[in-house]
């Protein structure tokens, strides 16, 4: 399937143009319990792993409550996707850009970056918005999202 001189058909070697809306995937993250699971269980092993250490006692409860503080903020932003910095929905396209609605109703946009990990059990999607410092990520859990949008964004992060 070649393109004929001049035209903007779809060609296998990435003759599709960028902004084609077909290849922009706009998905709705809910709240999800597979990653409010993940989310207890890291945290949880954490813990434990902290309290096994032969640590100063002050500094062992330093450490644990940092990692229940953590634990709180990655259940309240990825798990209930709640609170400010929560995101809600995402939309990725061809072109790399990123368009992130956090649960205030705020748009955020910005660039993919390398590094996202994809998988059918789970999706990171790693990127930084513009104008921004740091590189961010978007964890989306299976169960949180349409798995018709949750394939096409997988395959748009494994081929891009």
């Amino acid at each position: 399937m070649g393109r004929a001189p001049g035209s903007d058909a779809f060609q296998y070697s990435g003759g599709q143009p960028a902004n084609d809306p077909a290849w922009r995937v706009v998905i709705a993250i809910g709240p999800s319990r597979q990653a409010r699971g993940w989310i207890v269980a890291v945290a949880a092993a954490s813990t434990l792993a902290t309290l096994a250490a032969n640590l100063d006692p002050f500094l062992q409860a330093a450490v644990v409550l940092a990692l229940v503080c953590a634990q709180v903020r990655a259940l309240r932003l990825d798990a209930c996707r709640e609170g400010p910095g929560a995101i809600v929905r995402i939309a990725v396209d061809l072109a790399e850009r990123v368009e992130a609605r956090l649960h205030d109703g705020a748009v955020v946009a910005g660039r993919l970056r390398e590094g996202c990990f994809v998988a059918p059990w789970l999706t990171i999607v790693r990127w930084r918005p513009d104008g921004a410092r740091f590189t961010r990520t978007i964890l989306v859990a299976p169960d949180a999202v349409d798995a018709e949008a949750y394939r096409r964004l997988r395959i748009l992060l494994r081929w891009r």
